[in-house]
């Protein structure tokens, strides 16, 4: 009986970490901002399909040590020009810059 309980325990488990994301077990992006005073707007967007995702953030007057921590990928892009907000933030303009990171510690990723 307590290998038949142990069994369906383990096949339990299995099945429960199937269903969960993979990023769930994924290190941490930090993005830190550490080359200009400060940055007029920041956008940021994480998880597996970023930049494409849902999951955007807007930040404004960035300032110098800054910093966001997301799990397993972390995309941003800031402004063209750092000190002017209306500068554009489009593919063209400024492009997407990501980390991703699969181990268990944080990676850090600058803010240029």
């Amino acid at each position: 009986m307590l290998n038949k309980t142990a069994f369906l325990l383990w096949l339990a488990t299995c099945a429960i970490s199937l269903n969960l994301p993979a990023y769930v077990w994924a290190g941490d992006v930090k993005l830190v901002s550490d080359t200009w005073d400060s940055v007029c707007r920041v956008e940021v967007a994480w998880g597996p399909d970023a930049p494409g995702g849902d999951q955007v953030e807007f930040f404004y007057e960035v300032q110098r040590d800054w910093s966001i921590t997301k799990a397993d990928k972390l995309c941003y892009r800031r402004a063209s020009t750092p000190d002017n907000c209306d500068s554009g933030m489009t593919q063209w303009n400024t492009r997407w810059r990501c980390a991703t990171n699969a181990n268990a510690e944080v990676e850090q990723l600058s803010l240029q």
